[in-house]
Order: C-alpha cells, then sequence, then structure tokens
C-alpha cells in the first residue's frame, strides 16, 4: 500500500506572476508603494497626482489576494500601502489610510500587521490629522515647529554673524 499524496496549496504567490489591470508583479507593487511614499516624503503637494499610482498598487494587491489568500507577504504590504496613505495630509489620504487599514485588520487578523493595526485603530491613531501631541518624542503640552507637524512647511533659516 502506497501513502496517500496530500496536495498543500500554494500559500506564495510566484515571483514571475502579475497581478491587476497593469499586471503588477510583486516587486512591482512594492515598487510603487515605496516611491509614491517618497515621493510624497519629498513633496506633500504631490500626493494628488500620485494617486492613480497607488490605486493601480492597490487594484494588484487586490487580485493578488483573490488568488493567494493565505500569501505570507500580503500583511506586510497592505500594512505598507496604509503607511504610505497615512504621509498623505488630506481627508483622502486619511480616509484612504483608515480603509486599508480595516483590510488588514479584517483580513489578516492574526498577523503582526493585523494586531498592530487593530490596536492602532482602538487608539485613534488611524485616519485622523496628524496633531502635535502625536509627533513622536514631544512631550504633551510642548510646542510644535511647523516644520515636525507639516513637513511642507517652509524650512526656518539661521544666519551667523561673524565676530
Amino acid at each position: 500500500m502506497h501513502p496517500r499524496s496530500v496536495s498543500v496549496p500554494v500559500r506564495i504567490a510566484p515571483a514571475d506572476e502579475y497581478f491587476g489591470k497593469l499586471k503588477l508583479s510583486i516587486l512591482g507593487i512594492r515598487n510603487i508603494i515605496t516611491d509614491v511614499g517618497a515621493n510624497i516624503d519629498v513633496d506633500q503637494s504631490r500626493a494628488v497626482s500620485l494617486m492613480s499610482k497607488a490605486d493601480l498598487a492597490e487594484d494588484a494587491m487586490l487580485d493578488w489576494q483573490k488568488k493567494y489568500p493565505q500569501d505570507t507577504w500580503l500583511p506586510k504590504t497592505v500594512f505598507s500601502l496604509e503607511r504610505m496613505y497615512a504621509k498623505i495630509d488630506s481627508d483622502d489620504g486619511r480616509a484612504r489610510s483608515l480603509r486599508v487599514m480595516r483590510w488588514l485588520v479584517h483580513d489578516f487578523p492574526t498577523t503582526w500587521y493585523g494586531r498592530t493595526g487593530k490596536r492602532e485603530m482602538a487608539q485613534h491613531h488611524v485616519g485622523h490629522p496628524l496633531m502635535p501631541e502625536n509627533v513622536v518624542g514631544v512631550p504633551s503640552g510642548a510646542s510644535v515647529p511647523a516644520t515636525a507637524a507639516n513637513p511642507s512647511a517652509p524650512q526656518p533659516t539661521t544666519t551667523t554673524i561673524p565676530q
């Protein structure tokens, strides 16, 4: 008698598979999230023009999840997308951040990313404007320079007077 062969479903999407309308690879999805986030860090005013790229990455992620719902790379990628949206200082950015965090918490609740999202949502740290008390390293009640709360604000200049 031969032992029965048990087929285990594939949990990880192959690197050479493509997803969504734009047919993005997993690496392509991650690159878009990183690129859009870096551009937002440099110039907040570009966020609106970059959302179409983010939408295509999100579309590809939904297709990826549909085909490989147990892929262990998905929660981290969804979390990265939420973090990218959270950088956008607008109602649309906050709404996107909250929507993606809900997706993460709902679909990946037992992962570190899902548990972190659930905790952050319970603490109301998702989908809200950045307030001075939420800036890391600033004690409650302390004043926050405009550049800390709003990185796109003009940078102060100093002049050194020779003695």
